[in-house]
């Protein structure tokens, strides 16, 4: 299951975290530049990390109806370790098949 980041610049911590929950590979971007409002999402990709304070927010909005239809996850979080461990319990809880 490959997961987009994007946001932040300094994000080994969330990908080793997310990689330590099965999650990887991990791509990222930075969020920052306008031109990425035009990249596209991979098509591997599985699953959506927003790092919401530290992203620019019209490519949070792209970002995220481009997922919506592409039937793709998206987890928002803060910038914190424990809020991504949170979003992910939430979303691996309702991943599982029942």
């Amino acid at each position: 299951m490959t997961t987009l980041i994007v946001g932040g610049d300094r994000v080994n911590t969330y990908k080793e975290f997310l990689l330590s929950q099965g999650l990887g590979p991990v791509l990222h971007w930075n969020g920052r530049n306008n031109s990425e409002c035009h990249r596209k999402i991979p098509a591997r990709t599985r699953l959506l990390v927003i790092l919401v304070d530290q992203v620019n927010h019209r490519l949070a909005i792209k970002i995220r109806r481009v997922a919506v239809d592409m039937d793709l996850p998206v987890i928002f979080s803060r910038r914190s370790i424990a809020q991504l461990d949170q979003a992910i319990t939430r979303f691996m809880g309702c991943a599982e098949p029942q």
